[in-house]
């Protein structure tokens, strides 16, 4: 039983996983990740059963006929391998690497083929070596089984290495975090094959995978924030006679202003994934200060006096501390961050005569600029209570316009270029309106 216990408790740890997984996973939206794990989990959990099956073969070889053994360690092996091909193919997903491709396809499962092949053939050379903690196995099938295990390490290391700005920089850290005991707990195996705790590594891999991605109740409270912030935000702009749309169309006009910028290759040494969703997920807070702004002013039907202009003004560093003080203890600081700084600067104009630090250029955030033109194009094509809606063909004008005076000329010109993404949401919303 001495041989079994490590190998037991880590199937337990997974079985728990296993459960909870399942428990909540109604609540998954990505159906490939998901699929992936499930594999992962599976396979793991019969990696397990195997584990403690051919320990004991391999301890009792004195009554364990010998082409049993040999065909459980086969079986054994295939699965340690598949295991890995799985853990690859689950980093891949992770990362959005398109691993349906005949590049990557030949990549992940050909080498997997082959090397089950080649244990197949040479299972008769399996040899049993009595080890000072447990027996073992050894030979070329063993060889061949430990060479896929590097490779597919190898190839997971690679694509994690190309793409990992693609996921969000707290699952970077949690996978950082395993990568040494997983690859520890791999090469002490290889060295001291009597040692029995490949188990770990294939543990620790599905812990951090599970608590980095796949567990609801945290991807849960991330939407319950969310359609706080929405209905939150809503609240504030019914203040100002807004429809309560705004906040929604302008997430909607962002996104499809950073996903152009990425696409042509501007700004791209900021615009990874998790800026990405850090910057769709600030931008509904934008105007969160109008909270602190008097009815008085905020609904006035005219123009505003300088003196009320002063006060309109106050809205972004209110807002700005608002967030600090809100969410600090609750968010990631680089959320926090982007928040910040949209709320503070999306009044900051190009040429430095916006507020309220008189910003100018790049020294203005990049998503403040981003939101800055989403926000004046919804403002003008809208209506409010001190003026009517523009036309869409006077809306788009105010920003080409204002591109190299009000706004970044770069972002502008790429608004410009997707307008018809824009109209197609400009129409959605008034649809859903009078529907």
């Amino acid at each position: 039983m001495l041989h079994y216990k490590l190998q037991i408790g880590c199937m337990v740890i997974v079985l728990l996983v296993l459960v909870l997984y399942f428990r909540e996973r109604h609540e998954q939206k990505n159906v490939k990740r998901m699929m992936c794990f499930e594999r992962l989990l599976i396979f793991s959990l019969l990696y397990f059963v195997l584990d403690i099956v051919t320990v004991y073969t391999v301890n009792h070889l004195d009554t364990v006929p010998v082409l049993v053994n040999n065909s459980l360690h086969l079986i054994y092996m295939w699965v340690i391998d598949r295991c890995l091909l799985d853990v690859f193919l689950y980093v891949a997903t992770m990362l959005e690497v398109p691993i349906t491709t005949n590049k990557w396809k030949r990549l992940a499962f050909l080498p997997h083929y082959a090397g089950s092949l080649f244990m197949m053939l040479t299972i008769s050379r399996i040899e049993y070596v009595e080890g000072a903690i447990s027996n073992y196995s050894m030979g070329l099938p063993v060889i061949t089984c430990y060479l896929m295990v590097i490779y597919y390490l190898c190839l997971a290391y690679y694509v994690w290495k190309k793409h990992k700005d693609n996921l969000p920089k707290r699952s970077r850290v949690n996978f950082l975090v395993c990568f040494p005991v997983f690859v520890g707990a791999i090469v002490i195996q290889m060295i001291f094959p009597d040692a029995l705790i490949t188990s770990l590594a294939i543990t620790s891999i599905i812990l951090v995978a599970y608590c980095a991605m796949e567990n609801a109740a945290s991807c849960e409270l991330i939407q319950y924030h969310e359609e706080v912030i929405y209905a939150f935000a809503d609240v504030i702009e019914g203040r100002d006679g807004s429809t309560g749309e705004h906040v929604k169309r302008t997430v909607a006009y962002v996104g499809i202003i950073v996903d152009a910028l990425k696409e042509n290759g501007i700004y791209t040494e900021y615009l990874d994934n998790e800026y990405l969703d850090f910057l769709l997920r600030a931008a509904p807070m934008h105007d969160f200060g109008k909270i602190a702004v008097t009815d008085t002013v905020l609904q006035k039907p005219g123009r505003l006096t300088s003196d009320e202009y002063e006060v309109m003004k106050t809205h972004t560093v209110r807002g700005a501390d608002m967030i600090k003080t809100s969410l600090a203890s609750l968010e990631e600081p680089d959320y926090i961050t982007i928040a910040w700084q949209v709320a503070r600067h999306h009044h900051e104009r190009w040429d430095g005569s916006g507020y309220p630090d008189g910003l100018y250029g790049e020294k203005i955030p990049l998503c403040a600029r981003v939101v800055a033109v989403a926000d004046v194009f919804d403002a003008v094509s809208q209506d409010r209570c001190y003026r009517g809606a523009m036309s869409l063909d006077e809306s788009f004008a105010i920003i080409e316009q204002g591109a190299g005076t009000q706004f970044d000329p770069l972002i502008a010109k790429v608004f410009l270029q997707m307008r018809d993404k824009v109209e197609a949401v400009f129409y959605q919303f008034q649809e859903g309106n009078n529907g």
